[in-house]
């Protein structure tokens, strides 16, 4: 077992199976100094760089804001038995201390986020991790923020399929179109998300299951322990997904569901509403989580990382004891036993 944080890995790539599958691994978690300090939508004026901010498109000298919010990040290492978190497929054996941070947005705009993630984190996201409470009522906060991650996901997302062209110059338009909608409803220039979905589905306790793959690869310290968020898109049949795992909670917007897609009390609205229990989602995006859930667990630390972090757990036991991991961990088990 690995006490730690479970997160995602960085690399924009392919997945090199299913010909019909097309994923952006989860952007989060890089080192911070291999980010470029100048964007490419810096402009040079006065002879000062200026940069552009993604969101209101004003001149501005950028923050270094998170793509995923950080106290998602805070909670996985405040809960952890090592106070730090691992990325699986990029190096397991590093790490880390905090979730991907780039230039991206002004001070108004990464202000306008922070409002918005103070709610979810307050009214939702604390509460659940909490006690697993998972009937909410909530108002607009919780439709914005959704695209607020998640747009922050889609909009990185498509700079690499420009570059590297990958999809369709059709799919492309989608995503490009898709992306000034949601920014125009962020920037408060419309109201609505037009044909866009916003989801938000709770990971709860997994009493049993017969899928015996799931079941050996540990789904409750996975989905609860760890961190991640891309763009999926699946060719046959077409859909497009834009999601975040934090902690369990999956805040999903849909741009294109297919024909099989069916989400059981898990949509938002853009105003306000309430989430209720029982839910549900038939969809390809949870084939894709499994999958990737199935490659995450693949990964393995080195030796001496293990001994290391064997180490670091035997100076402080409690912590390791008192820990989120634990109480997931041992649900995998019980899942184990039956």
């Amino acid at each position: 077992m690995i006490p730690e944080a479970y997160s995602a890995d960085n690399p924009a790539r392919l997945s090199p199976s299913d010909p019909a599958r097309l994923r952006l691994k989860p952007l989060g978690f890089v080192d911070t100094g291999t980010l470029d300090e100048i964007s490419a939508r810096s402009i040079n004026s006065g002879g000062l760089t200026m940069e552009v901010c993604a969101l209101c498109g004003k001149q501005a000298q950028l923050e270094l804001s998170h793509i995923i919010p950080k106290f998602v990040f805070d909670y996985i290492k405040k809960t952890s038995a090592t106070g730090r978190f691992r990325m699986p497929l990029d190096n397991p054996n590093i790490p880390k201390q905090d979730g991907e941070k780039k230039k991206l947005l002004c001070g108004d705009c990464e202000d306008k986020f922070s409002e918005q993630e103070r709610l979810f984190a307050t009214n939702l996201f604390h509460q659940f991790q909490r006690d697993d409470t998972q009937e909410f009522e909530y108002d607009k906060w919780l439709s914005y923020f959704i695209t607020s991650v998640n747009w922050r996901n889609l909009h990185e997302d498509i700079e690499w399929f420009q570059r590297d062209r990958t999809i369709s110059d059709e799919k492309l338009k989608i995503l490009i179109t898709s992306e000034q909608v949601m920014k125009e409803y962020l920037l408060g220039t419309r109201d609505n998300l037009g044909e866009i979905e916003n989801h938000i589905f709770f990971f709860d306790r997994i009493k049993e299951t017969d899928n015996k793959e799931i079941i050996q690869n540990g789904p409750h310290v996975f989905f609860r322990r760890s961190v991640f968020g891309y763009t999926y898109i699946t060719h046959d049949p077409f859909g497009i997904y834009v999601y975040s795992n934090l902690a369990g909670i999956l805040i999903c917007t849909i741009i294109k569901a297919t024909d099989a897609d069916n989400w059981v009390n898990t949509k938002v609205d853009i105003n306000h509403g309430e989430i209720q229990m029982p839910q549900n989602i038939t969809s390809p995006l949870m084939n894709e989580i499994f999958e990737y859930m199935l490659e995450c667990r693949q990964s393995k630390m080195s030796d001496g990382q293990k001994e290391k972090l064997i180490e670091k757990i035997k100076s402080n036991p409690e912590k390791l004891l008192n820990s989120k991991f634990i109480e997931f961990w041992k649900y995998d088990k019980d899942l184990e036993g039956k």
